[in-house]
């Protein structure tokens, strides 16, 4: 008898402390892409399976799969997230309106993470493969 009640408590002890693990995971909400200067616009976001795509003339839908989501939560996954604020712009023709000002903002469960901003055609290296990637899904 008291081998099955110790059986028991450990059994629901194990059984919370899995579901304390996977409630605690981290899970990647949005991506946002966003590109502007006077009179144009760029906004690529991904919810889910969904790309929203918005220019000031237009707006489109598009459906990414799962191997697809994978592969940029992978990208997202390898970026130091944390520090993506103080990432360094290569270039600054954003200045003086020789390219889109623009940056990236990833939603981490309740945290919205925002990068500094950079020119639209020449994002920081660290998250160049994120932005390659987002533009690969309206092409």
């Amino acid at each position: 008898m008291k081998a099955f009640f110790s059986l028991i408590i450990i059994l629901s002890t194990m059984s919370c402390v899995s579901q304390k693990s996977n409630s605690t995971q981290e899970s990647i909400k949005e991506i946002v892409f966003n590109a502007q200067t006077r009179g144009s616009l760029v906004n690529i976001t991904v919810s889910d399976y969904t790309v929203f795509y918005k220019t000031h003339g237009n707006s489109k839908t598009y459906a990414i799969n799962a191997s697809q989501r994978k592969e940029l939560e992978a990208l997202i996954n390898k970026l130091n997230i944390k520090n993506i604020s103080e990432l360094k712009a290569p270039s600054n023709k954003r200045a003086f309106d020789g390219a889109l000002r623009a940056t990236l903002a990833i939603k981490i469960n309740e945290t919205n993470y925002v990068s500094s901003e950079f020119d639209d055609d020449n994002p920081p290296e660290e998250i160049k493969a994120i932005i390659d990637t987002l533009r690969s899904y309206i092409q």
